[in-house]
């Protein structure tokens, strides 16, 4: 195989080329149970499985989002064309509490929402819920009543689409109340009301 010869044939060819290269592979699995159980090539397994690194999840490892958070932020503000954002002391206890159920992917998406949604330098993060659990709620994640990786595709990202998902699931999380859905995405009121005027067919709510 290419992996243990280190030699290539091009499709078509008739040529062997010998390659240096270092292969890099990652899974969101135990690929060693999935190769007993045969669900991955244990030949494949066995080839790749040369150094082995674990890298713990987002939410066994608080202490390293404000720093990842900073790098995404830069590239998310080079994408923008922006510049001058950071988190406040109240978004970093927020990122802290948060379970990030989709880890650096969705990381990534709640801090371009951010930066869409809220005009000041500091962001607060205020749509993933309270810095600690509001009355009533005792220790529940803010993951169970605001799930901000609702908001974004996997692939074929489109910012306008995104925008309008977002509020319509702070809509449906506020029985389609525009005041509260304002308040939970820390938007003015006015531009909830711009953005279901100008969304395809438009979108009924309240008002209350």
């Amino acid at each position: 195989t290419a992996i243990e010869d280190r030699r290539i044939r091009r499709l078509g060819g008739n040529k062997t080329i010998s390659i240096d290269v270092r292969i890099i592979a990652a899974a969101n699995q135990d690929l060693r149970q999935a190769a007993e159980n045969g669900t991955f090539r244990e030949d494949l397994f066995h080839r790749l499985d040369l150094y082995r690194l674990r890298l713990p999840s987002l939410r066994d490892r608080p202490e390293d989002l404000p720093d990842l958070a900073d790098h995404l932020l830069r590239q998310i503000e080079r994408r923008h064309h922006l510049s001058g954002k950071t988190l406040s002391s109240q978004g970093v206890v927020r990122l802290k509490r948060y379970p990030w159920p989709g880890n650096v992917r969705e990381l990534e998406h709640v801090l371009e929402r951010a930066v869409v949604f809220e005009e000041r330098s500091e962001l607060n993060l205020d749509f993933l819920g309270p810095p600690t659990p509001p009355p009533g709620r005792g220790d529940k994640d803010p993951g169970e009543w605001f799930n901000p990786a609702f908001a974004f595709p996997e692939e074929g990202f489109h910012l306008e689409e995104a925008i309008n998902r977002i509020i319509g699931h702070a809509l449906l999380q506020t029985n389609q109340n525009v005041s509260a859905a304002a308040r939970l995405l820390d938007v003015p009121r006015d531009y909830i009301r711009y953005r279901l005027k100008k969304a395809p067919g438009g979108t009924g709510s309240s008002d209350a």
